[in-house]
């Protein structure tokens, strides 16, 4: 079973209940699609119970994650440590750069972006676990302007047409929408990949394999492929470059049976 893990809403000594209410359902939103993205069930695999409501300057959040059930009856894996920490970790990436987790779906991402965007108005946040309660935090990552600036890098598309892109597909989330995350071979860099529900065994199949996808790709500021509408997708075709071996029987014996240092001591006579 995972920490506990703690929402710090903001700095200020007052924050309006709709500010608060807003922070805490994207708060619980992005577990809820990590969650889906990591354990591969679009219901999510874990509830998140209050364990911590605090009103001081600023207010505090804990919450504890039990994993559901029927899949505790079924013997299922507890992702639970591993959302958090990838909750944490994608925070704190974005404080310094525009990289993410290969779990952090884009449904996850706008919820960060909503939180992130409220910085502005009731300071900045912060999210860390805690087993002794929130005077013990550990594994701290704020929520900053910093944070907003750089996930608008990847939210705000600028750039639209028909394209392809080719890499590993790598992590599947169908908890809102159905996509998947290929890494660009050109740019090592993730892209979302939008598909229909009836793809779903398809894409499947590929998880973890080389994959080219083509579609309506949109791109950012920079020119980098952030997503595409995928309208069709396959194993990407390996090329097998010829040995060196290989490549000598290509090429025509050009110095006439001399060795090429002779040949070309006749080239400099000439």
């Amino acid at each position: 079973m995972g920490q506990k893990i703690f929402l710090r809403v903001g700095n200020q000594d007052r924050i309006s209940l709709s500010e608060f209410i807003d922070a805490l359902r994207n708060f619980l939103a992005a577990l809820k699609d990590l969650d889906a993205t990591i354990s591969r069930d679009p219901r999510g695999s874990l509830i998140w119970n209050v364990v911590a409501l605090e009103k001081n300057s600023p207010p505090l959040v804990g919450v504890a994650p039990h994993q559901k059930p029927v899949f505790q009856k079924q013997g299922v894996q507890d992702f639970s440590s591993e959302v958090e920490s990838q909750l944490i970790e994608n925070a704190r990436i974005f404080q310094t750069g525009t990289e993410r987790t290969q779990f952090l779906s884009d449904s996850a991402l706008k919820h960060l972006e909503n939180l992130a965007k409220k910085t502005s108005r009731i300071g900045p946040m912060a999210v860390f676990q805690s087993d002794n309660g929130p005077s013990a935090p550990k594994n701290e990552a704020p929520i900053t302007s910093e944070t907003l600036t750089n996930v608008k890098k990847l939210t705000s598309p600028r750039y639209s047409a028909f394209g392809s892109i080719k890499g590993n597909l790598d992590a599947i989330s169908i908890h809102r929408d159905f996509e998947f995350r290929v890494w660009d071979e050109r740019t090592r860099k993730p892209v979302t990949c939008k598909f229909g529900e009836t793809d779903l065994e398809q894409v499947k199949s590929l998880l973890g394999s080389p994959v080219t996808v083509l579609g309506v790709l949109t791109s950012n500021s920079a020119g980098a492929p952030i997503s595409i509408e995928a309208e069709e997708f396959s194993p990407a075709t390996q090329t097998k470059l010829p040995t060196i071996a290989e490549m000598s029987g290509l090429v025509h014996d050009f110095t006439g049976g001399k060795s090429l240092k002779e040949y070309m001591e006749e080239l400099s006579d000439e």
